[in-house]
């Protein structure tokens, strides 16, 4: 299975100076955007990729002295709103947030979403990488993932998880299949229901996005018992990882920039060179890394081989789970 670090290596394999250089090219190479930019996330308001949407369009808006839109449009684990964009027109004034269950867990999980990710769309710009916590209500019992699945063994088909999309719903699946655990995993249309039942106790534990966990972590009302990236989060050095207990519990994903394949690529390169000019800036690189979001710049060509490596990697992962397409 490709780790985080491996798809990373690929998705980078653009130098820093070509980097540079896209966006250094000239500006009048595209005359975009000519008008109002629409910034569809296919996911509820409130979750990391809503948040994210709504830092760099802010950004691009200044930039570019246009105005930019997030538009909410949830459902059907992203489908809703990623095929609005897939029937918009192809000249970069609506935009995909495009993220790993999108354009990664979708092909694998899914035998129809509707659209192709690789045919589709061309993922145009990353903001960042980032992982998940396995997160519990704060007056739960359990202070470690062994106390947790202890307790499930005790208890099976007592205990439930929630999902609201693949970035949690994968990697309950696959807690699952590699403790060999009987538990419910409850399905969410968005992220506050699940959050919900979570402090209500009608659901016992959820995997989530470190950016979307950040402001449920602050609150007090939960706590995270491990992280799923490759090694223990800088923010947290005491919480083990995922990996310490299972090999291969390496869930890493992103957030970026997609638009339709079929866009001129003048376009496709001024957009890149707007997200990878927001991505460096100090003030938003801060904010992403507050978020426990990795900010990366990469180019059309780097954006190209990360998106296909994170295809590749989440399809084994997937696999391993145990997920069927449906």
């Amino acid at each position: 299975m490709i780790g985080r670090r491996d798809a990373l290596r690929a998705g980078l394999g653009a130098t820093a100076g070509a980097v540079l250089a896209g966006q250094a090219a000239p500006a009048r190479a595209s005359a975009w955007p000519q008008r109002q930019v629409r910034i569809v996330v296919p996911f509820a308001a409130g979750g990391s990729s809503d948040i994210c949407a709504r830092i760099i369009g802010a950004r691009m808006q200044g930039a570019t002295g246009q105005t930019f839109v997030v538009e909410n449009l949830p459902g059907g684990n992203g489908v809703v709103g990623t095929m609005a964009v897939n029937q918009a027109p192809a000249d970069g004034h609506t935009l995909l947030l495009g993220a790993t269950t999108t354009f990664s867990a979708n092909p694998h999980t899914m035998k129809n979403p509707g659209y192709d990710a690789e045919r589709d769309f061309a993922l145009v710009g990353v903001f960042g990488i980032t992982a998940g916590y396995l997160m519990v209500p704060a007056e739960a019992p359990w202070r470690s993932v062994q106390e947790l699945i202890a307790d499930i063994r005790a208890r099976p088909g007592r205990l439930n998880s929630g999902w609201f999309n693949g970035s949690s719903r994968i990697p309950a699946a696959l807690l699952k299949r590699v403790a060999s655990l009987d538990f419910e995993e409850v399905a969410y249309r968005v992220i506050g229901n699940a959050i919900t039942d979570l402090q209500n106790g009608q659901i016992q534990f959820v995997f989530i996005d470190m950016v979307a966990a950040d402001a449920h972590l602050a609150s007090g009302r939960f706590r995270a018992l491990a992280v799923t990236s490759a090694g223990r989060s800088p923010r947290f050095p005491d919480m083990p990882a995922m990996t310490e207990l299972y090999e291969g519990f390496e869930l890493g994903g992103y957030l970026g920039m997609g638009v339709r394949s079929a866009t001129p690529i003048p376009v496709q390169q001024a957009i890149n060179r707007q997200v990878v000019a927001a991505v460096q800036s100090p003030e938003i690189a801060a904010r992403l890394r507050e978020m426990s979001l990795e900010p990366v710049a990469m180019d059309l060509e780097a954006c190209a081989a990360y998106g296909r490596a994170e295809r590749i990697k989440w399809g084994g992962i997937i696999r391993r789970a145990g997920i069927e397409p449906e």
